[in-house]
């Protein structure tokens, strides 16, 4: 009998069980309570959430005017179509949705909306406006704000970025906001702040340097500050790293640092409310490790999306490392039977300045046969977990994703993991389009 069965006619130790209301998800279970913990009350009104960047859905029924649409947040794109938007929001570990509709798009155009980042209650959006023969796609921008009790959402259309295309000469042309160079941060002034990162490469001759555009939100025009310095201690190899530099997403820590993370490389950091004074960016490294993370053979893939970096606190961030150990204990692939799925969690913590020395600090490690032995993993694929994603409630409970790539209907689990209490919280099974890219934000809209 599957888990899921079991557990909705039993139960697990007594404890409740529900279904999460997402689209995507077959059943949530909740095994281990926490403290204070209401399960249907974070089920309806989640203390945070995850986006998927890649998963808006286009939802017609939100044309309507209705009274009961009071969720819903609209305002006009370039060309003056009106986009309406709302959030679809499920505790995790599963994931959150965005549904939208634009007037005026046929059935079979994708409008292609997207989430590029999140902080506080805000959410900054993306979506195709169009092609043109000199410059190809181009993008208009959107703010989200979801209100809460005090206020009604809101939409803002964002004027145009401020750094060129790297492919053209034209001062038009200037580079879409994604979610890997452009993060946004609620200030402690109460300010909120669009920037984006473009850091230069050796081609350019301006290495160690990088172009970082920002917008305060309410202003029509950006600033662009060019040729910030990027420090570092690391020598020869801080300037390969930077030399090639593309990023995966922009972090905000409290209310002051913007992070700017790359798996495998590190991450930039910004002090945004020392911009106007002296705008300065600080390159970090993440910890070494003792394998090749590209290391595979013909009959063993590497591993994938196996690093996640979140926040651990108003002046910190934790990194959650997903790393491939032998049989006997030591790290590294192996392709004997009992290697081949064999994993640790490491996660780390680090404070962070702009100024004084910074170290990573080893929390723990979590191997894979603890969390196999967990109550509750029963019936879970046994491989190595992907996509971790630290919690905003607690940077010790860590959210990640399980496939077996062998199923059928790209059925995967999402599952929630106390990696101190060495415990798993909850689970949730969804059906997913493995081969679509995956980028989870955290964030609190609250």
């Amino acid at each position: 009998m599957k888990l899921l069965t079991r557990l909705a006619l039993s139960g697990f130790n007594g404890l409740r069980i529900f279904g999460c209301t997402s689209s995507a998800s077959l059943r949530s279970i909740h095994l281990v309570p926490r403290r204070g913990f209401n399960a249907a009350a974070a089920s309806n009104d989640p203390s945070w959430v995850i986006l998927n960047c890649n998963d808006t859905r286009r939802n017609d029924s939100l044309s309507s005017d209705a009274e009961g649409n009071k969720a819903v947040a609209e305002c006009h794109t370039t060309t003056g179509r009106r986009l309406r938007v709302s959030l679809g929001l499920v505790a995790p570990p599963a994931s959150s949705s965005l549904f939208y509709h634009c007037d005026d798009t046929p059935p079979e155009v994708k409008d292609d909306l997207q989430v590029i980042a999140a902080h506080g209650d805000s959410v900054l959006l993306s979506m195709l406006r169009g092609f043109s023969i000199s410059y190809g796609a181009t993008y208009d921008h959107f703010l989200y704000m979801a209100g809460g009790a005090i206020r009604p959402p809101s939409l803002s259309l964002l004027p145009t970025g401020c750094i060129l295309s790297r492919y053209s000469q034209d001062d038009a042309h200037f580079r879409p906001l994604l979610h890997k160079d452009t993060g946004i941060l609620w200030r402690g002034d109460g300010e909120l702040l669009v920037a984006q990162l473009d850091v230069m490469s050796r081609f350019g001759g301006q290495l160690g340097m990088a172009n970082l555009g920002v917008l305060h939100f309410g202003r029509n025009q950006w600033e662009l500050k060019s040729l910030v310095p990027i420090v570092h201690n690391k020598g020869r190899k801080g300037d390969e790293v930077l030399s090639c530099w593309h990023g995966d997403m922009a972090i905000p820590a409290g209310d002051r640092f913007l992070c700017w993370y790359q798996q495998q490389r590190g991450f930039i950091l910004c002090d945004m409310l020392a911009l106007e004074a002296s705008p300065k960016l600080r390159y970090e490294p993440l910890p070494s490790v003792p394998y090749s993370p590209k290391y595979h053979t013909d009959d063993l893939l590497p591993l994938r999306h196996n690093e996640g970096m979140g926040v651990a606190g108003p002046e910190a961030v934790r990194l959650v490392s997903i790393e491939p150990r032998c049989c006997c204990g030591r790290f590294g692939r192996s392709s004997c039977a009992r290697s081949r799925s064999a994993f640790t969690v490491t996660t780390w913590t680090m404070d962070l300045s702009m100024d004084e020395p910074m170290t990573w600090v080893k929390e723990g490690v979590l191997d894979c046969e603890e969390l196999w032995a967990m109550p509750g993993y029963d019936g879970i694929p046994r491989k190595p977990v992907e996509h971790p994603v630290v919690s905003l409630d607690n940077p010790d409970v860590v959210c990640f994703m399980v496939s077996d790539c062998r199923n059928h209907g790209n059925k995967v689990w999402m599952i929630e993991v106390d990696t101190r209490r060495k415990a798993l919280l909850s689970a949730v099974q969804c059906t997913t389009d493995l081969s679509k890219p995956r980028v989870h934000l955290p964030a609190k809209l609250q």
